[in-house]
């Protein structure tokens, strides 16, 4: 009898056990910590979403590429889990300085070699292209403009008459910025490219911070034409702005990524939100919120791509090339334009 009552003892004691384990697990279940590259309000609806499915908190930091640069490789900073977003040749840079964690999502099956690590540190979400975009409105309404054709190349903002009209942003701090000088240097050489920027930096306005603000000018008028990721000026071309697009020949373009970090505090809930990302559904939401090419060969584009021109992209644009020549690149950069 008394072997009964020990057993029955040791079991409630057990359980006891177990229960406040479970229940302090949950009550210090940290939030996700993530560095969100691409727009805010897009990053923390599919957070939301996230947290809704699977009841787990966040924090959401949104950052610049060329600030998650400064941050996680300048820096060291650690405890953040994720980051979502923003070119590959970032999260290259985090796999070459042993800042990222191998994980091979169950999602990740259909998605070709060309869009993910071959090694599993990260894995490609959407893909975008630069383009040239113009505000037609400010373009006709100019005296200066109003009788030529508009940009089709780069170098058709070199045009004296837009001398103040357009906008690149700074490759130091925007990941469009250094995709469009590394795709350059990649194309024609580095001088090249460093001139053709520094051609195109005398012309703009100023550089912006981020790729996404030269878009929203250009929607709002200030200037007549930027170089900014197409998906951007669709973003503000689908809110009933009036902005051509044309994606010029040899573009460079992005794969825009998600991998996550070492020294978070929340890996398993790391790997249900790269889960998350890949999954059908939420790729298919969010290429039509942020007007991005698929990775996914089975997926729909939205309508408003369906006239880019993919075929004027630059082909063999290298990801693991424009990481591994960052720091040569933008300090020629530096010297050129002191």
């Amino acid at each position: 009898m008394w072997r009964k009552e020990i057993l029955i003892l040791l079991t409630l004691s057990f359980l006891s056990v177990l229960g406040f384990m479970l229940l302090g697990e949950k009550k210090s279940n940290q939030p996700l910590k993530v560095y969100v590259i691409f727009q805010e309000d897009e990053g923390r609806i599919l957070l939301e979403t996230f947290k809704k499915k699977t009841d787990q908190p966040y924090e959401i930091i949104r950052m610049s590429s060329g600030e998650a640069n400064y941050h996680l490789l300048t820096l060291g900073k650690t405890g953040i889990d994720v980051v979502l977003g923003g070119p590959a040749d970032l999260h290259e840079q985090l796999k070459n300085k042993n800042k990222s964690l191998h994980y091979l999502s169950p999602a990740i099956g259909n998605i070709p070699i060309k869009y993910k690590d071959s090694d599993g540190y990260w894995t490609g979400m959407y893909m975008g292209a630069l383009a040239i975009g113009v505000n037609p409105n400010v373009w006709q309404r100019d005296p200066d403009l109003a009788s030529l054709p508009m940009p089709q190349r780069y170098e058709d903002l070199l045009r004296p008459e837009l001398a103040g009209k357009i906008q690149i942003s700074d490759p130091e701090t925007s990941g469009t910025g250094y995709t469009l000088l590394a795709s350059l240097a990649q194309e024609r050489g580095e001088q090249e490219a460093i001139q053709l920027m520094q051609a195109l930096k005398n012309q703009s306005t100023t550089t912006t911070f981020a790729g996404i603000t030269s878009a929203q000018r250009l929607a709002e008028g200030e200037v007549a034409a930027v170089v900014s990721f197409l998906g951007d000026q669709l973003r503000f071309k689908n809110s009933g702005y009036d902005i051509r697009s044309v994606i010029p020949p040899q573009a460079g373009w992005e794969i825009g990524a998600i991998s996550i970090l070492k020294g978070g505090n929340n890996p398993a809930a790391a790997k249900k939100l790269v889960d998350f990302m890949l999954s059908r559904d939420v790729q298919i939401d969010y290429m039509n919120t942020a007007f991005s090419f698929p990775v996914k060969p089975d997926l729909p584009i939205n309508p408003l791509l369906a006239s880019a021109k993919m075929e004027n992209l630059l082909p063999h644009y290298r990801f693991d090339l424009a990481a591994k020549n960052r720091e040569q690149l933008m300090n020629k950069w530096k010297t050129a334009h002191k």
